[in-house]
This record gives C-alpha cells, structure tokens and sequence, in this order.
C-alpha cells in the first residue's frame, strides 16, 4: 500500500515537473521566435549602425515581453491568435516604414476610416524577405501544435499556477531591470533619454532601445506638456516673432489665392527626359519662365500624419508631431493659420479634396484652420489615378462662383500609388526595367497634363490674371530619385519636392535648399499678410534663406553648416510637437 502511494507520489511529482519544463519550454521556444522576427525587422531599417550587444540585449527583452502570455494563455486557441496579432503588428510596422519612412504610431491603429487610401501602398510595400520575419512565429505554432499534446493534458493544470505566477514575476523584473537605467541616468532633455531619442530620431532608438521604450515614448506623448517644455517652446516662439520683420514687402492687392497641393509630386522628375520623352513638359516650361518661381530643393518635413502634415505646414508653420497624426489626435485645436489671416482681409477660404471628409480628420482640420468649408469626393468618390481631371474640372467650376478674393487649397490625389494604367504614354516604350518607376513616371506625366490644362481654363475663365498660383508637393513618393538610378541607399536629395509660385508679385533666390515649412511665412508675405501674429516655425524665403533644413530624425539637407542655424532648426520640430500636445494658441486665435 505505501509502495502504490509512494509511486503515486512519484508519478505526480513527475508530472508537475514535466508540466514546468513543459511550459519554460513554450516561453523559450515563443520568446526565440519573436526575437528572430524583431531581428528580421530590424535588418529592414535603412539604418547602419546602433546594432551592438545593447541593441541586441534590448530586442531580447522586447521578446521576453511580447512571449508573456505564454505563461497564462495554456490553450493553443488561446495562444494562437497572440502569437498571430504580435506578428501582424510586427508586419504592419515594416510596411508602414516602407511608406513613411517611419515607425506606425500607436494611435494611427484607430484610424481605420484612412484604410480605403493605403490598400495599393500596402499591396506595394509587400517584399519576399517579410517571410523571414512571419516564419519564426509559424515554425512557433506548427511546433507547439505538434508537441502540446504529448507533454501536456489540461487536467489539473490549474493547480499550478503559482508556479506560473513565479515566473511571469521573474520575468518582468528582468525586463525591468534592464529596461529602466536610461530613465534613471539622463533628464528628459538628454538625447540619452529614450523618449527624447525617439522624438528626434525614432528609427536610430528603435535599433538602440527597442520597441518597448517606443511604446513607453508612444504613452509618454500622451502626457500632458510639463512646464518646463511650455517654457521652452514659448520663448522660442516669442524669440522668433521678435526677429520676424512685421513690413509688407508687396502693396496691398487682392489677387486671389490658388494652392495645388500635389500628392506626391516629386522634384526630381522635373526636368526629366526618358527615351527623349518628357515627364513633366507643362512644369517644364514653368520652370523656364523667367516669371515663375521655381524652387526644385524643397525639403519634405512631413511624417506620421503624410498629407495631412503637408496641409500642417502650409496653412498654419507647425511642424508635425514627434509621433502620430496631429490632424487625428489634435484636430480641434486652435491654430493661427493662413485661412485666418487672410480672411481679416476679407477673403472666404476653401478646400477640395478627392477624400471622404473623414480621411485624415479632415472635417475638424479644415475648420480648424480657418476655411469657410471643405469639399469632399470631387472625384465624385473614384479615388483612381484618373481623379485629377476630375477634380479639376469641378475646382473651376466652383471657383467661377466663389465670392472674390478667395483662398482656394486644391488636395490632389491621382499620384497616390504607382499602380498600371491605360494611359498613353511614350514612356512605356522607353526601356524603364523598375515597372512601379514607370508606372509612377507615367501618372507624373497625367498629373503635369492635368495641371496644364487646370492653368488654361484658369486663363480662359479670367481667373488666372487675377490670382497667385502655387503648384507643391505634399510629400516625397515611395518612388523617389534612388529607385529610378537604381540606388538602393536613399538620401534627402533623392526626396525634394518642388515649388512653383505663377504670378508672384515678389522676386527672390531659388536655388537654395528650404524647408517646407518656410512655405507659410513666404505666403503670408506673398498675401500681404506680414503682420499676422504668428510666422510660424519657419523662415520667409524672400527675407532670409538658410540653406539648410532639418528632417524629423535629425538628417541635414543644404550647404549651411551654422551650428547656431542648424541647433535652431532642429529645435523647432521640438517646439512644434510642445505647441500642438499642449494646444498652445488656445484662446489666442
């Protein structure tokens, strides 16, 4: 009798053993998996460097992390869908870079209304090397499909759980420990500190401190400013309007004012001949008029919010949030804007859109910004590359009627995505081996007709003598200069976007780098509008021109190598994303 309870005892004790080898096992084998998935996306990054012990150390915690579950989730039903959500938001995050250059900030996951839009950015953001990234998590899922039934039955598995809870505490005091030092050693100023790091160059952080400090900088953005960041910012601004001339350079004028907010226009093919064929011939002879202003070295400064950063800049000289989408997550803040200062000169303020108001928040920004009103689906709700002529051709039929002067934002969207088409085009015969360089080429060339025959009608309608004309990118395309002179390297000139100013009363240098946000201050000098309160983070480029400009990870385009300049340019992505967290011009504007 005390043989069988003794070898009962036995027996049991051999099973709670196997049950925690068992479950150490699935943790490991899950912690591995997701350690080579984040070791196959950070091999994405077109980022040398900061890939040393550390980095590795802190991808190995991200892994320990994200395996948790492990411990509690005993059943595959329960556990599979994990391990499958962890891998799809490991995929989207390297198909967003792909796009955006960027990280995927936690709050654009919300903004599912913006789907419809990125369907074919995704489709072409698809590579074969992403199945080295998904492979880890299903070897994961085939292994413990295959071996869970042999070591483990869910009877009386409960009754362990302390053991379960040992060692998910364990664990997280692990992670703790390293993940804390850096809070510890540096203020929140330092660029030692993550959340800085990541606020400056999100990219180079992500491959120093991992995802977890990114999430950590992610739930940091959402606290509210501390008075020493308000500090900061608000000299800056009054330090900057202080040394903002209030002079109007133009006579006064009520000429009308016509943006068209290009998508994705690049710099690069202006100019361009392929096979003999012109890309751009209409923005071609803009660039030869001796009337015209044109600036080929525009630097882009969007980020998360892309196009909706683009309508940032130019409407109000803010710089984009440090992470997310300031029209998603700050659309109802008060802002001084180009819509309102021209409209103290008596003008009514418009915006046209191929998008559903919705895309990009774009019903509360435009109120936000001043305009008199949005107008939405001018593509009458296609969203294809014919959209364009569309657009234009009911833009002109509006602005015929609209109450003079009037300020008028024109959101283009036939160069979304480089998909196939069926438009004619010598170019398809001009040997291009990159189909999606073609296919982008091609649109480009569809857009340059598009916007040449929108400037005639202009002409034929009389509206074109009595306005400004300016013809922008909103940002660089994901086919830039690199990817047509097969470079696989990208550098900032690869990404310039162009500046066409039609019927500028103001003359000035244009062939020195500038950023986009000098676009609004050189508005409202264009507008007569000087002496609005607020110039924005920018500089005017018919009153001073630095030469340099400053993307949001830091990088430097331009001749300009001012320590004093660049420190100060830099600084203004800081400031911005402190002006927008803390709705700064609230109760001002």
């Amino acid at each position: 009798m005390k043989s069988d309870l003794s070898s009962a005892g036995t027996s049991a004790s051999i099973t709670r053993t196997t049950k925690k080898r068992y479950r150490v096992a699935v943790y490991l084998a899950l912690t591995a998996a997701f350690f080579l998935s984040l070791t196959a996306m950070n091999a994405v990054w077109e980022f040398h460097g900061c890939n040393d012990l550390n980095s590795q150390i802190h991808r190995l915690v991200d892994a320990l992390l994200l395996a948790l579950p492990a411990w509690g989730l005993r059943k595959k039903r329960w556990l599979f869908p994990w391990v499958a959500a962890v891998t799809i938001y490991l995929l989207s995050n390297v198909w967003y870079y792909r796009n955006y250059g960027t990280l995927m900030p936690l709050s654009s996951y919300l903004m599912v209304y913006n789907l419809p839009t990125i369907g074919r950015s995704l489709w072409l953001s698809l590579r074969a090397t992403d199945l080295l990234l998904l492979l880890p998590p299903l070897l994961f899922m085939g292994w413990y499909a295959g071996v869970g039934y042999r070591w483990s039955s869910p009877q009386g598995e409960g009754k362990y759980s302390r053991f379960r809870i040992l060692a998910t505490g364990f664990c997280l005091l692990v992670i703790v420990l390293i993940t804390t030092p850096p809070y510890l050693c540096y203020n929140n100023m330092d660029m030692g500190y993550p959340c800085r790091r990541f606020q400056m160059e999100p990219i180079l952080a992500v491959r120093k401190y991992g995802m977890l400090h990114f999430w950590i900088a992610q739930f940091q953005q959402m606290k509210r400013c501390t008075p020493g960041e308000i500090g900061f910012a608000t000299n800056y601004v009054q330090a900057a309007e202080q040394l903002h001339p209030r002079t109007q350079l133009v006579e006064p004028h009520r000429r009308n004012l016509i943006l068209i907010l290009t998508e994705s226009l690049c710099a690069w093919p202006v100019g361009l001949k392929v096979g003999g064929t012109e890309v751009t011939p209409y923005l071609n002879s803009l660039a030869r008029d001796t009337t015209v202003l044109y600036f080929p070295k525009v630097l882009p400064q969007v980020k998360d919010g892309r196009s909706s950063d683009a309508q940032l800049l130019l409407n109000t000289g803010l710089l984009p949030l440090a992470s997310g989408a300031a029209a998603g997550i700050y659309g109802l803040n008060t802002y001084p804007s180009l819509p309102k200062a021209l409209k103290e000169q008596g003008y009514t303020s418009i915006s046209l859109t191929c998008d559903n108001r919705t895309v990009w928040n774009q019903d509360a920004t435009s109120r936000s910004y001043g305009f008199d009103r949005l107008y939405e689906r001018m593509d009458q709700g296609r969203l294809c590359p014919e959209s364009d002529s569309i657009l234009f051709e009911r833009t002109l039929s509006i602005l015929q009627k609209l109450r003079k002067p009037f300020y008028a934002q024109i959101v283009t969207f036939s160069g979304h995505d480089p998909v196939e088409t069926t438009f004619g085009s010598a170019l398809r015969q001009a040997g291009i081996p990159d189909r999606n360089v073609m296919n982008y080429l091609i649109i480009t060339q569809f857009v340059d007709r598009s916007i040449g025959r929108f400037i005639e009608a202009l002409r034929e309608a009389g509206l074109y003598d009595e306005s400004i004309v300016v013809i922008v990118g909103d940002h660089d395309s994901t086919i830039t200069r690199n990817r047509y002179e097969g470079r696989t390297e990208r550098t900032l000139e690869d990404r310039y976007i162009p500046l066409f100013v039609l019927n500028a009363p103001l003359k000035t240098e244009t062939g020195k780098v500038i950023a986009q946000s000098d676009i609004y201050p050189s508005l409202l000098d264009l507008m007569g509008a000087a002496d609005y309160p607020f110039h924005g983070l920018g500089e005017s480029v018919f009153r001073h021109q630095s030469d340099c400009a400053a993307d949001f990870d830091g990088e430097w385009a331009g001749g300009n190598t001012d320590d004093s300049v660049r420190r100060r340019r830099l600084e203004a992505w800081l400031v911005s994303d402190i002006l927008l967290r803390s709705d700064h011009f609230a109760g001002s504007f």
